[in-house]
């Protein structure tokens, strides 16, 4: 029998827009933002995994449009750059339904490396992303998304050039 003691975290994100604002986890008060999503639980889907993850983050109901990219991070090729341990993230392009009223999140994301910076959920312009600490640095493929449809990521250790 086969047995992987390698572990890698996989996780779901959102990539949620509404007119020319995109929704981002902004830790620290703004010394970085992330996409809102996490890790996928055990008989979890990773559809289901990005809901929850909203729901819990920002309080909003939202449905699932597609797959937009996948993203892996390797830590010792990256320099550990983002972090310590490996992952793969499926990002998924998403709708808020804005006919359920929003709720309290009931989840605040904390710095791994630092458990006093916390996350809010918070509306970005997508004009200002190219001037936020975004993670991962995908900023300029994202705009690039937004304006042809087309997603064209680079690995992880290649994101300085997005």
């Amino acid at each position: 029998m086969f047995e992987n003691s390698y572990k890698i975290r996989v996780s779901a994100r959102a990539i949620i827009l509404d007119a020319d604002n995109i929704l981002l986890c902004e830790f620290g008060g703004g010394q970085y933002y992330n996409f809102i999503g996490g890790g996928i639980e055990k008989n979890e889907t990773a559809k289901q995994a990005v809901v929850r993850e909203i729901m819990e983050e920002s309080g909003l109901t939202a449905d699932v449009e597609e797959l937009v990219f996948s993203l892996e991070y390797e830590p010792m090729s990256c320099d550990y750059s983002g972090g310590k341990d490996h992952h793969i993230s499926f990002f998924f392009r998403c709708n808020i339904n804005k006919n359920v009223p929003p709720q309290k999140p009931s989840h605040t994301d904390v710095n791994p490396d630092d458990p006093t910076i916390t996350s809010t959920a918070k509306w970005i312009p997508i004009t200002e992303l190219s001037n936020i600490n975004v993670v991962p640095k995908i900023s300029k493929s994202l705009i690039r998304y937004f304006e042809t449809g087309i997603f064209s990521p680079l690995f992880w250790a290649e994101n300085e050039q997005l």
